[in-house]
Formats: structure tokens, sequence, C-alpha cells
């Protein structure tokens, strides 16, 4: 499972935006601390930008930025969720907002670097724009400790897999979900022997 990241500019219905015109902005990027903040750093980091040209960050309430951007409060809004998201629906109908693709040279390295980020894109018809957006996400992993008995373990591993075509209804988010890359790709652990055990009774792992 992975989430997207996309960002939306402040009221301005002309053209794509992308990632360097958020330079010197005024901008809610998450709260330090957070998996949001942690990306935005890392943006930041892999773009080089002086600290002149960094964003300005605000620490707003997810429910307060739509007004913020509608205002010119602040002039973007990072999210890391799953599309469609109602939050994204609410803004884009409150006043005119813009996707900001996450692509270039500084966001393949970064994908690159990181394993539990992969590249994506946000269906541009979920939320009425002309195209899909480039961006990228993180991906989610279920993990647990190495104490946990195997057969623990394995009961779990084998009921998500049992229901895998179930779970991709559940949401838009989940519909590409796959075994075998659900196994090997973005691990920030190694698997655990009873998850092991039954990706190889199910010829998932050799």
């Amino acid at each position: 499972m992975s989430t997207g990241n996309d960002e939306h500019r402040s009221p301005d219905p002309a053209g794509e935006r992308t990632l360097p015109l958020l330079a010197e902005e005024v901008a809610v990027v998450g709260s330090q601390g957070t998996g949001t903040r942690a990306t935005w750093d890392a943006i930041e980091a892999e773009l080089g930008w002086s600290n002149e040209q960094r964003v300005k960050p605000v620490e707003l309430r997810a429910d307060a930025t739509t007004s913020a951007l509608c205002t010119g409060v602040i002039e973007a809004s990072l999210l890391i969720v799953g599309h469609p998201s109602p939050l994204v629906t609410t803004q884009r109908a409150a006043c005119a907002v813009n996707l900001v693709a996450i692509s270039g040279t500084a966001i393949d390295k970064l994908v690159h670097d990181h394993l539990y980020y992969q590249r994506g894109s946000i269906p541009g018809e979920i939320y009425g724009v002309p195209a899909d957006v480039p961006t990228f996400g993180g991906r989610a992993t279920l993990v647990t400790s190495v104490s946990v008995d195997a057969r623990v373990v394995a009961v779990i591993a084998k009921a998500v897999l049992a229901h895998l075509a179930e779970l991709r209804t559940l949401h838009p988010a989940l519909a590409r979900l796959r075994a075998r890359e659900m196994i090997n790709d973005g691990l920030t652990a190694p698997l655990h022997l009873g998850a092991a055990q039954i990706y190889k009774e199910l010829e998932l792992l050799e």
C-alpha cells in the first residue's frame, strides 16, 4: 500500500505548477516530527535550496488549510494522503487551486535512494484536472516483533493474501495492490519467519 503526495497552490487557475515555484513561499509542510515534515525536509535537501530559498513553513490543522489557501494566507499545502482525498476535493471545490507536479532529477534521486518511497501519479479525472499529476509517496509496511509467534504471523499473512481481491475494492489507493510487489518492494525490515513461510507455500518466494 502506498500513498501519494500532492501539493496545492493558492487560488490561481493558470497552468500546471511545478516544484521549483514553491521556493520562498509560505506553505504548510507538516508539523515538526511528522512524516509529512520529514518528507518535505528530504525534498528540500535533494533540491539543494539555500536557506533563503526554503519555504516559510506554517502549521495549521488540516481543516484550516482550505480557507488559508483560498484567502492567500498560504501559497501551498503538502498532503500525504490516499487518493481520492475528501480534503483535496473540498479544496478544489472551494476555490481555484492547482496540483503541483512533484518530479525532476532531485525527486528521482530521492526515490532511488530511499526504498520506502515510490513513484506514482494522481489521476487527473478524480479531481477534474486535464492530465495526471506526477508525484511520489511512501510505502506502508506492516511490521511486528521478531518475538511474535511465527504461527500468528503466518495466519495474518495468509489472511491478507487470501482477501487481496476484496482489499482492492475498499479504497482506490489499494486498487493496484499486487502480492509479489507487497512482499518485496520497499521492505524496511526483514521478513518475519512466519510471513516467509506463507509466501513460500504460495510460491511467491523461492
